[in-house]
């Protein structure tokens, strides 16, 4: 198959629904796999192919499953739990992971962290009410169509007001060249709000160095899929989002092994050899394929024999990511309810990014906020920017965690960000495209970065392909 086929399969399987258990005798022949990797997307992927009636064996190379879907218990208190990695999914647009909370009976919860948002522009907190302003939204020096459509349209979704005239392109959310914009992947999305009459003030606000086709790609999947451009309502697992790759695990059993970094990849057109530790010594298994499910920061770390052709070479060593750290707040009481003040921020300063409460259905006094800061930020950092912007009066935090993903040795990259102009058309369809016996699974693989729905989406692709091979 050319390039072509390939999306054209991809979007084809991506949207599949979930398919139902076969019986093993529907399935060609089963086959042995390798799924290197025990974050969602590898778990899910095994797990697809378990119930087609294959032989897997998912090699995980740290002490627990999850990757970045991480849920810590302790040292809070009282029973309380946060969400250290992935934080929320959407309804519309997370649909195959809302099938397997159908299918495993989790309680999804309504997770009211995007309501009542205040965000800092120029160091001011603003509220929804405040943004929608026309005095306020001139003073940032908007121009007055820009002042116009934000007095109709929501702050989150201000970038549409340029977005649209372009997504509109868009037929096959797997297909971004088919719109014809193959040259916005030459300028970035800055360049763009430019040419088309933008004020300074609104490239400060919504302005990206990213590639313009990423960006308005990425918008267009999210209106072909039927989801706002920044949804406002999200929900979580009860118990934590761990619950759902801590559950593909129990359905896999000891078809799961800890502790098993993968050391080397001997690639054919038969099969695969895959070299791993198991307890400080080295190892191998045959297998008929192979499902890379980790990072590609971590993939460019492990030799293959041979080496992965261009352009997924390239693709590989430059799809680019960000880290971050989460910062987690244990108080005695939810003081800010008392002040009448909304803990749901976005955007103070680099030490306290963003902030919301979680686990409010433990029945305790206490209470836990999350919030995101630089890999670099400290507890002191973090408690010392919160007190700096928090505007009331009964603070009585008595607990600060960080979990920095820059020091977690196997699952250090967080998603993928814009890719910079005139990467696109290199990296996709590359980064998801097979290599003979290998497949790829992760976020990072998926045409929209969207954690745990393009980690499922991206299994099911890949577990229809090997059983259908």
């Amino acid at each position: 198959m050319d390039r072509r086929d390939v999306l054209k399969l991809a979007g084809t399987l991506a949207m599949t629904s979930l398919p139902a258990v076969p019986l093993r005798a529907q399935t060609r022949r089963p086959k042995k796999v390798i799924v290197a990797g025990g974050g969602i997307g590898g778990l899910c992927c095994g797990y697809e192919l378990m119930k087609r009636g294959h032989e897997v064996v998912v090699l995980e190379a740290s002490g627990r499953t999850g990757g970045h879907v991480r849920t810590i218990h302790d040292p809070l208190a009282d029973g309380l739990y946060a969400d250290v990695g992935a934080e929320h999914f959407t309804k519309p647009g997370y649909d195959l992971y809302w099938g397997y909370v159908r299918e495993f009976n989790l309680t999804p919860l309504d997770y009211p962290r995007r309501e009542r948002i205040l965000r800092f522009i120029r160091g001011k907190m603003r509220t929804d009410e405040e943004l929608a302003d026309p005095k306020v939204l001139a003073g940032f020096g908007l121009n007055q169509r820009e002042i116009d459509y934000l007095a109709r349209h929501p702050w989150w979704d201000f970038a549409s007001l340029y977005l649209k005239p372009y997504v509109e392109s868009f037929r096959d959310e797997y297909r971004p060249y088919d719109a014809g914009l193959d040259h916005l992947d030459q300028v970035t999305f800055t360049d763009l709000l430019k040419k088309d009459g933008a004020s300074a003030a609104a490239i400060e606000l919504i302005g990206s160095p990213g590639s313009a086709l990423h960006v308005i790609w990425h918008a267009a999947i999210l209106k072909l899929r039927g989801v706002p451009l920044w949804p406002p309502h999200v929900f979580r697992i009860k118990g934590g989002n761990q619950v759902m790759p801590d559950t593909f695990a129990t359905k896999l059993g000891e078809r799961v092994r800890l502790g098993c970094p993968v050391a080397g990849i001997e690639r054919g057109e038969t099969g695969v050899r895959v070299r791993y530790r198991e307890f400080g010594r080295e190892t191998q298994q045959d297998a008929d394929y192979l499902v890379c499910a980790m990072s590609a920061v971590m993939l460019r770390q492990i030799p293959v024999a041979p080496g992965w052709p261009e352009p997924k070479g390239y693709a590989i060593r430059t799809v680019p990511y960000y880290s971050h750290s989460r910062v987690v707040f244990q108080s005695r009481s939810a003081f800010w309810k008392k002040d009448g003040v909304s803990v749901n921020w976005e955007g103070p300063e680099a030490n306290l990014g963003e902030l919301w409460q979680t686990a409010d259905e433990v029945d305790t006094k206490r209470a836990v906020l999350l919030g995101a800061a630089v890999a670099s930020a400290s507890a002191a950092d973090t408690l010392a920017a919160f007190r700096k912007y928090y505007p009331g009066k009964s603070d009585d935090i008595e607990q600060v965690l960080i979990h920095n993903w820059a020091h977690d040795p196997w699952a250090m990259a967080c998603e993928t960000i814009d890719y910079p102009p005139g990467d696109l058309v290199k990296l996709w369809p590359a980064l998801m495209e097979p290599v003979g016996r290998v497949h790829f699974v992760g976020a990072y693989t998926d045409n929209l970065n969207w954690g745990q729905e393009a980690a499922t989406r991206s299994a099911n692709r890949v577990a229809e392909a090997i059983d259908q091979a």
